[in-house]
């Protein structure tokens, strides 16, 4: 049988999914786990929906494997650290690939302050339909085209902070990163919303954008046609307890600096 999982972690501490020699990622956490249940990830051709890099977060990201008993999130929790921590899972065909998905949902966080949160909307609704985002993507120098179709964007105000959140049929390397750079741009008065629309147009305007940073960033979901997931019970109290814990310290912090703060 093939199975699929969803799985969230913190990417704070890891130099991204795929797996790397040396270095610590999530893919390799991940096979470490599956080994110690008797898998073999390559004969059991484990594959994710997408390669996050190092810094960013997920909260459902999707992995599949061939395995010839039913294994449940909570066995494989038992494995990893608890900055991951697999929720869900289904049964699926055995040609079913992650990658092969209808639509990712990310979300990007950013601090409030000092921006025109008009014009950034103004600017982010111009992302949706089909564009060429070489100027948004890393590497974006070389011969090729990045064509994607943005379904839905929204940019709103939660307290203290802009929550940008965009679904697409799949996206380049850095491209939210790199949008947000530019609608931060646009929302701090350094560029117009002309610019911001020229960039969609990498055929008569070539500039490259430097990505924002990691830590913002989070793939909220990953969907497909036909497939849905059913939640092991026990590893999403397991996932709500680790979170709850991560927001307790890192809020504490911030409530602790902020108390120092001009």
């Amino acid at each position: 049988m093939r199975i699929a999982y969803k799985l969230a972690y913190i990417g704070t501490n890891f130099h991204g999914f795929q797996y790397q020699p040396n270095v610590r990622t999530v893919a390799g956490e991940l096979i470490k786990a599956f080994k110690e249940l008797g898998i073999d990830v390559k004969k059991a051709r484990m594959r994710c929906a997408g390669r996050t890099d190092a810094g960013v977060h997920a909260f459902g990201q999707v992995i599949a494997i061939n395995t010839d008993k039913l294994i449940f999130p909570r066995m494989i929790n038992a494995y990893l650290p608890d900055d991951i921590t697999v929720w869900a899972w289904t049964e699926v065909s055995e040609d079913f690939n992650p990658r092969k998905a209808k639509s990712r949902k990310y979300v990007y966080v950013l601090p409030a302050g000092g921006y025109d949160i008009s014009i950034m909307r103004k600017a982010s609704k111009l992302l949706i339909g089909t564009h060429d985002f070489s100027n948004f993507t890393k590497g974006f120098g070389e011969r090729r085209r990045c064509i994607r179709t943005i379904y839905s964007v929204e940019l709103r105000i939660d307290r203290d902070f802009i929550v940008f959140e965009i679904e697409g049929n799949a996206f380049t390397w850095n491209m939210v990163r790199c949008i947000v750079s530019a609608l931060e741009e646009v929302g701090s008065g350094g560029r117009s919303l002309e610019w911001f629309r020229d960039m969609l147009s990498p055929e008569r305007y070539r500039e490259r954008v430097e990505p924002a940073p990691a830590y913002g960033l989070i793939l909220k979901d990953i969907c497909y046609e036909d497939v849905e997931f059913e939640i092991d019970e026990y590893a999403w109290k397991t996932l709500q307890h680790r979170f709850n814990r991560f927001i307790s310290y890192h809020g504490t912090l911030y409530k602790l600096f902020s108390l120092f703060k001009d």
